[in-house]
């Protein structure tokens, strides 16, 4: 996270994921990240942008740690 990012969010982030069906589908990384408490949808095309709505206070932290998990690399 870059030092002046808010450490949670509310309403939607967009993420660059390098290969994110790699190690896992497509489809288990998006159900994965939807099981975070407060998100609220998700969306993950084949070149590998993210995106993410919150409809609660959602820890980026722990949307990062769960990405790593999964095997996927995060570029932007």
């Amino acid at each position: 996270m870059m030092r002046g990012t808010p450490r949670t969010f509310v309403g939607t982030v967009v993420l660059l994921l390098r290969e994110p069906a790699r190690e896992n589908g497509a489809a288990v990384v998006a159900e994965e990240v939807a099981r975070i408490p407060g998100v609220g949808s998700v969306e993950l095309d084949d070149a590998g942008t993210l995106v993410v709505s919150a409809t609660a206070p959602v820890d980026r932290s722990d949307l990062l740690a769960l990405l790593e998990r999964l095997g996927c690399s995060v570029l932007a």
